[in-house]
């Protein structure tokens, strides 16, 4: 199954299947924070993460959580998501040098998802590859980058 991401110019993201809307971020910059705020095709607030960088350090701090999130998430950092009392995605580049943006979702060592990012197009978009046996992960790999990559400018 291929799901496609949207980058618009206020840096939200769109996530669409078969060309019909699953999930949308908005994001309110500060200077050193960002609020990602990530919705439903109903416009229901699922989550509500801060993303704080410091001089040493950068992370998420999961601000709100509807009920309507079934995977009940403990913790995102930038390359992994717990959810599920211990569930645990985390990502790998696809390439040791990776200048493309290109990584996949891992769990327990076994690849579950793939994106790709095609940035240097003049409407940059991304692709979300995973397979009918790895459906189960799709909400918790589509939340975590809508978590860290929306506000994320790429250019």
């Amino acid at each position: 199954m291929e799901i496609e991401i949207l980058r618009d110019k206020k840096e939200s993201l769109y996530v669409y299947k078969n060309e019909e809307l699953l999930f949308y971020s908005k994001v309110k910059f500060n200077w050193n924070n960002r609020i990602i705020m990530i919705y439903n095709h109903n416009d229901i607030l699922l989550l509500e993460v801060k993303y704080k960088m410091t001089f040493v350090k950068t992370y998420y701090k999961i601000l709100y959580q509807n009920e309507l999130v079934t995977e009940n998430i403990s913790e995102i950092t930038n390359t992994r998501i717990i959810y599920n009392f211990g569930k645990r995605l985390y990502i790998k580049q696809d390439y040791f040098i990776a200048l493309d943006g290109n990584f996949s979702y891992y769990f327990k060592e076994v690849r579950v998802s793939q994106l790709k990012q095609k940035n240097w197009v003049s409407k940059p978009k991304i692709s979300l590859n995973i397979d009918d046996e790895n459906l189960e992960f799709l909400n918790p790999v589509i939340l975590h980058f809508l978590a860290i990559r929306a506000g994320y400018n790429s250019d």
